[in-house]
Formats: structure tokens, sequence, C-alpha cells
């Protein structure tokens, strides 16, 4: 059995039921940060979850790639790639994004504390395996 194809998979499913969970909780916040309100989002249209989990997937074969590649010792050294892989990949080239669509602060920081949240998550489950 390929215990590291599998890992991949459960760190992607963990991370879109981690981010169905936060937005739950988040959402009046979120939308009003966004200046967006319910009936936009058209919930129920299966397109933008399926591109959440396939972008998931995506991010955890790419910490799998790097946790392997690096081989990290300990907790301290997983969580360095974990912090390092988002605050200077995923923020950094993110924040752009934030500051051309003129959003508010708040925005930026629900979306992407999550997605710290979610690669930590990530990276455990990878390195557990």
């Amino acid at each position: 059995m390929n215990y590291e194809a599998i890992s991949v998979i459960i760190a992607a499913i963990a991370n879109s039921i981690l981010g169905g969970i936060w937005y739950t909780v988040l959402e009046n916040r979120w939308l009003k940060a966004w200046k967006l309100n319910k009936e936009s989002l058209k919930s129920k249209d299966p397109k933008p979850y399926l591109i959440a989990f396939i972008g998931s997937l995506w991010a955890s074969y790419g910490l799998f790639l790097i946790i392997k590649h690096i081989n990290p010792k300990n907790i301290e050294e997983l969580l360095t790639i974990a912090i390092g892989s988002w605050l200077f990949i995923l923020v950094g080239l993110s924040a752009k994004h934030y500051a051309f669509a003129r959003v508010k602060f708040e925005a930026f920081i629900i979306d992407y504390f999550l997605d710290l949240v979610g690669i930590t998550l990530m990276s455990f489950i990878i390195w557990s395996y």
C-alpha cells in the first residue's frame, strides 16, 4: 500500500474540512470584509468546492515533496517548513491580490490564517506517515 499517496489525500481532505468549518464559523465577518452577501456566493454551485479541494490536493502534494526532500528530523524543523512556506511563499505572493482588490485587511487575515493552520495541519499529517 502506498502510504505516501494516502497521506497526501488525507491531508487534502483534512484541509478541505478545516476550510469548511473555518468559513462556516467566520462567514459573516468574511462576507463583510469582502463586501459580499450570501446570495452572491451561489452555494449550490459545486465548482468552487471542487476547485478548493483540487487546490488542497495540489498544496498537499507540494508539501509532501518539500517534506520528503528536506526530511525534517523533529517538530521544530517541520514547523519551520510549514510556517516558512506559508509566510515566505504563500503570503509573499498573495498579498498583491488583496492590495489590488482593495478589500479590508480582515479578509486577508481570515483567508491566510486559515492557510497557516491548514499548511501546518497538512504538514503534520504528511510527516506522520
